[in-house]
């Protein structure tokens, strides 16, 4: 296991640290980078640019709600990966055994409830992308050599070096030693590299490196339904897309009216129904300005 340096903040004097190369992905194992179209990954791909390290596969895992925003994104980044010399965005998504539902959304419809991160739990990342990926790299030629030859594919997270995604990544490790632990499979797979974190570079960073690759910021990426949306991001929805506005109503009514029926939380709000936003004047949401941060 490649050690990497402590996660901490970076001033806007190491900045320039940011082009020099720390530690590189051993040159025998495939790097795949995870992509999810948002601005960590975005800048996580500028990034290896600039210091020479050219993944082997970009991975996009399409849940099949995700904003019309992102998916005009992909075809952007995609233009610049072919300008210098990346292999393109590969799609991936979930693949039913049984079911007669293909997304996130028709799993929600189908089942009368509402995405997992709603009750706290985090299967409908698992279930519809981060399985999607590895179901794909099963079939994937220098993964499928690499484990052959006892060698781990190294997956590219894009977690920047803010206090978030710091404990976002103590939460990834801890799971990962915890499948170690129970002798999943996963774990002698996959080696998790987070470049962001291991190069210094936080948010502000992340944009600043975006935007000298000339490329636009990329929109948060997140199902237009994500119960993690805040009330402004849901009013931005509500007033730009309001036919997905309409519906994550759908899903949300569905759950409240249905089978299962909500009894620990409100809506897919998880303390507030989305419908409660139907008719509330934009102007009043004090979050208002976090629907545009990236």
């Amino acid at each position: 296991m490649r050690s990497v340096l402590p996660c901490r903040r970076r001033g806007a004097a190491d900045a320039a640290q940011c082009l020099l190369p720390l530690t590189e992905p051993p040159r025998c194992a495939p790097l795949v980078v995870s992509y999810g179209a948002g601005v960590d990954s975005t800048a996580m791909l500028v990034a290896m640019h600039r210091r020479g390290i050219r993944p082997d596969l970009i991975l996009f895992a399409d849940t099949g709600g995700e904003k019309p925003e992102t998916y005009a994104y992909l075809r952007t980044i995609d233009a610049w990966l072919a300008s210098v010399g990346f292999p393109p965005v590969t799609v991936v998504r979930y693949q039913p055994k049984r079911a007669k539902y293909k997304t996130l959304e028709g799993k929600c419809l189908a089942n009368q409830t509402l995405p997992s991160l709603a009750f706290g739990k985090h299967s409908c990342s698992l279930v519809f992308k981060v399985e999607p990926q590895n179901r794909y790299l099963q079939r994937w030629a220098p993964a499928v050599e690499a484990w052959a030859a006892g060698i781990r594919v190294r997956k590219a997270i894009g977690y920047d070096n803010g206090d978030q995604d710091c404990r976002r990544r103590r939460k990834a490790d801890a799971a990962v030693a915890k499948k170690a632990a129970q002798g999943h499979i996963d774990a002698d797979r996959f080696d998790y590299w987070y470049p962001l974190q291991e190069w210094g570079i936080d948010r502000i960073e992340c944009l600043r490196l975006i935007a000298s690759a000339g490329l636009p910021k990329p929109i948060k990426s997140a199902c237009f339904f994500c119960p993690g949306s805040k009330k402004s991001e849901v009013v931005w929805l509500r007033d730009t897309h309001p036919i997905l506005f309409r519906r994550a109503l759908r899903i949300e009514r569905g759950a409240q009216e249905g089978k299962h029926g909500l009894s620990t939380v409100a809506g897919l709000g998880r303390s507030f129904a989305w419908s409660s936003l139907e008719t509330v004047d934009a102007g009043s949401v004090v979050d208002l300005a976090e629907c545009l941060r990236p």
